[in-house]
């Protein structure tokens, strides 16, 4: 074989190859990601653990002790905010009471907000308009399992419709995606539910924290990427 066919050969094969290796590298870096959070969240725990206990001794009677307590207390704050909802607008997510708030509500408070809208290859435009200017998440479960968890945000193009009906229709223009893709070819096995987070220009930097947060929360297969 003369060295160009062999390098043809190397080529063909690589191309061939590398929808899998994509996906080996995709489903690596998931995990890494997972397992990085794990560990921050377990390190910021035990670091306001100790400060909390520190707070009721009695060296706290120390003002320059209280101080540096205090602020460690702040730093704590700063790092949940950054951990469960990324860089968004201190306005919109707050820790109270050593819980991260969105939009005044606890995750957990959130988690309990979503409604089911039944079988995705089985909805419709009836089914989605009344969700036509709202925006917010919407959760895939297959086999009661979690698999994706997206966001709509274009609340003057449609809202909740106009992201869902994306993954139904005929053409895959609004697909390209992976995550997309694997919606529409799972469309008859997935169960959809969404979180309405509200309707204005205002309510997009809430979804945007609340999508990072339930990510890290259910951990989601095919979200890769944590923080978009």
């Amino acid at each position: 074989m003369s060295f160009w066919k062999a390098v043809g050969k190397l080529v063909e094969t690589a191309i061939d190859k590398a929808p899998d290796a994509m996906r080996a590298i995709q489903a690596e870096a998931q995990k890494k990601q997972a397992e990085m959070y794990k560990n921050t969240e377990r390190t910021l725990k035990e670091h306001e653990r100790k400060v909390n206990q520190v707070s009721n001794s009695n060296r706290m009677s120390d003002p320059n002790f209280a101080r540096k307590v205090q602020e460690e207390k702040e730093k704590i704050e700063k790092a949940k905010m950054k951990l469960y909802a990324g860089n968004v607008d201190s306005t919109v997510v707050q820790v109270k009471n050593g819980e991260v708030t969105i939009k005044g509500r606890t995750v957990s408070e959130w988690n309990s907000r979503w409604q089911d809208l039944g079988r995705l290859s089985s909805l419709n435009i009836d089914d989605l308009s009344r969700y036509n200017k709202e925006i917010g998440l919407y959760k895939a479960r297959i086999g009661g399992e979690v698999v994706y968890i997206g966001r709509a945000i274009e609340h003057a193009n449609g809202g909740f419709r106009k992201r869902l009906r994306d993954y139904v229709r005929e053409s895959d223009s609004a697909r390209t995606h992976g995550s997309g893709q694997k919606m529409n070819q799972n469309a008859d096995s997935i169960q959809l539910s969404i979180l309405v987070v509200g309707s204005s220009a205002e309510d997009v930097e809430a979804v945007r924290a609340l999508e990072r947060a339930m990510i890290n929360l259910y951990k989601p297969n095919w979200n890769v990427q944590h923080n978009r």
